[in-house]
């Protein structure tokens, strides 16, 4: 921001920088504090939006806001883990000019029309819905680019909440683009901090009238300051290595986000607690491998994750499920239960083992009587599926019928 009102020092004339100043002293009928903010930015990018000069000055600053966040997050040593990827440099560069200096002019004319908006004085309450409204077009107008590109080349895009997760690539180019957006905010920001300091009637002590614009820009630097803290505040890791930002998007989303902040931690509790979270959100299928992974271990864990596997709709999950009633192993043993999961099982399909599951408890009247014709049924279907054990039992029990010399299919 220093930089900035030096730059825009070096171009305002003496009468700007004088209303300034007398407005930094109280002066606020002389001149608004938006029209001066205006001026500053009309300064740093050129006061028509649609001239080359803004275009070029625009492009600059978002290829420079599209490194710098690059870098804030290799710096932040987790970049590479949360993606299990790199983004080299042209990556970055290459992408920035194919998504962010459309989508960024789009969002600096967004931040023009606003700044013009807000010359009109306006409330407290009607500032804070500007800052929301403002966040919201940012983020609309990029993820339609990125969106859009993706969609061109043929590439997958990631969804909007693994993006804001930093799950993605693409999340360079995202939040990149919210650095047009400093402008409105500051302004904002600035116009409460600077009432403050009116009120203080600190320009008694401080060289307001030489060196206006170098205090505006302590002020609106302190502003992004502030919010640097805040968002570090945010994006710090917990000791199981997880963000407030992590929590609070797996706990809005579920589904393939909470599977991918699983994947940051080595804490096996947070783990099991983001995976269950990741299951109920459809993304079953690493709750069932993971089921099949600790069963012999921890089979009260592997019960939670294959009840939440098939209350998601995962077939194997509910045979999983099954399977332990089957067995007694985490629950206590119950053939009906066990009857009650595989008929689930087989009635969705996919996973037809569970109907082989089903005839056997069907063939030995556990939890239920004896039903042959049933089990036989059952046998076939999963036979028919590709399950081998299933053609073994119904060969088996067609030849204890008494049906296996005149009977071809057996």
């Amino acid at each position: 921001m220093l930089a900035l009102t030096a730059f825009a020092a070096s171009i305002l004339n003496k009468e700007s920088k004088d209303a300034i100043a007398r407005w930094l002293m109280g002066a606020q009928m002389e001149l608004h504090w938006a029209k001066s903010f205006i001026a500053l930015f009309d300064a740093v990018f050129g006061s028509n939006h649609l001239s080359l000069k803004c275009l070029l000055r625009s492009a600059i600053a978002s290829l420079i806001a599209v490194v710098l966040i690059w870098a804030l997050m290799g710096i932040g040593g987790n970049y590479g883990q949360r993606l299990n990827a790199d983004l080299t440099l042209g990556q970055v560069l290459f992408y920035g000019l194919l998504i962010n200096i459309a989508a960024d002019f789009v969002s600096l004319l967004e931040t023009r029309w606003l700044l013009g908006w807000l010359a009109t004085p306006r409330s407290v309450a009607v500032q804070i819905g500007a800052l929301v409204a403002d966040f919201l077009i940012s983020a609309l107008i990029i993820w339609v680019a990125i969106w859009g590109i993706t969609w061109i080349m043929g590439i997958e895009p990631d969804s909007f909440a693994e993006i804001i997760g930093v799950f993605s690539i693409f999340s360079v180019l995202f939040y990149s683009t919210f650095l047009t957006s400093v402008w409105s905010w500051s302004f904002i920001l600035s116009t409460w901090i600077l009432r403050f300091f009116t009120g203080l009637r600190l320009h008694r002590t401080l060289d307001v009238k030489n060196k206006p614009l170098f205090l505006l820009g302590l002020v609106l630097g302190g502003v992004v300051f502030s919010g640097s803290l805040t968002t570090a505040a945010i994006l710090r890791a917990d000791d199981k290595g997880l963000t407030a930002l992590d929590r609070a998007l797996c706990g809005a989303f579920k589904g393939e986000v909470c599977l991918s902040v699983a994947r940051l931690t080595s804490n096996e509790q947070a783990q099991l607690e983001l995976l269950l979270l990741a299951c109920e959100g459809g993304i079953t299928e690493e709750c069932v491998a993971r089921g099949d992974d600790i069963y012999e271990v921890t089979p009260e864990d592997a019960a939670e994750l294959w009840h939440v596997s098939c209350a998601a709709g995962d077939a194997q999950g509910c045979n999983s499920v099954g399977f332990l009633y089957d067995r007694g192993l985490g629950v206590d043993r119950d053939y009906v239960e066990a009857a009650r999961y595989f008929r689930l099982a087989c009635r969705m399909g996919g996973y037809v083992k569970s109907c082989t599951n089903l005839g056997i408890l069907h063939e030995n009247g556990r939890g239920m009587e004896v039903d042959l014709a049933e089990a036989a049924r059952l046998y076939r279907m999963g036979c028919d599926g590709g399950h081998a054990r299933g053609c073994t039992n119904l060969d088996f029990l067609v030849e204890d019928l008494g049906k296996a010399a005149d009977d071809p299919q057996a």
